[in-house]
């Protein structure tokens, strides 16, 4: 599973909060170090790391939401669909292997059960749990597309681009410098006067 940096080393808990709202940028990269394997369905494991970035990301977000303004509202909600469609193709993906395992059981013990007497296996387990995992095999593509179709449209870019946008901005729209970290925004601003 993909290991976020602690919060605690993110912020600067003697300063307001708002002077440590760069740690969302941090926390978005943590989410867009995985979005290159988005567009591989088979990147299961890099798809739920993502998931779990977007979970920071939001969470961290919703820390910070009554410093950061309106414009937070909509990227906020934003964030929150991608973990949501993010977990619902989740969902799928463990759900599958343990339908196929408990296919494979239930097989087996028909098996069993067919070679003490002599009729054939029945295959009771095969006519409902086939179908269970066409049926979530088919919802895990269609949750996989949309969330492609969303992820494509957002663009993933732009989003960054407002979070950059969101967190250098404090509540009274005096720039932080992202360069040198939060610690030093005052001092810019006393130069900038």
């Amino acid at each position: 599973m993909a290991k976020g940096v602690p919060i605690h080393k993110l912020t600067k808990p003697d300063e307001p909060l708002r002077h440590s709202a760069p740690a969302l940028i941090i926390r978005a990269n943590e989410m867009l170090d995985w979005a290159a394997a988005a567009h591989d369905p088979a990147c299961i494991a890099e798809l739920h790391n993502m998931r779990i970035a977007a979970k920071r990301l939001r969470y961290t977000m919703e820390i910070f939401a009554p410093t950061l303004g309106p414009k937070a509202d909509k990227l906020l909600k934003t964030v929150e669909d991608i973990q949501e469609r993010l977990g619902a193709i989740h969902d799928c993906d463990v759900m599958i292997p343990l339908l196929e395992q408990a296919l494979e059981k239930e097989m087996n013990r028909e098996r069993k059960i067919a070679r003490r007497g002599d009729s054939p296996p029945s295959h009771v387990a095969a006519e409902g749990l086939i179908p269970l995992m066409q049926k979530k095999r088919a919802e895990r593509e269609k949750r996989y597309r949309e969330f492609i179709q969303f992820w494509d449209k957002l663009p993933p870019e732009k989003m960054m681009s407002d979070l950059i946008e969101l967190a250098s901005l404090p509540s009274d729209n005096e720039p932080i410098n992202l360069t040198d970290g939060p610690e030093n925004s005052a001092g810019n601003a006393a130069m900038d006067s």
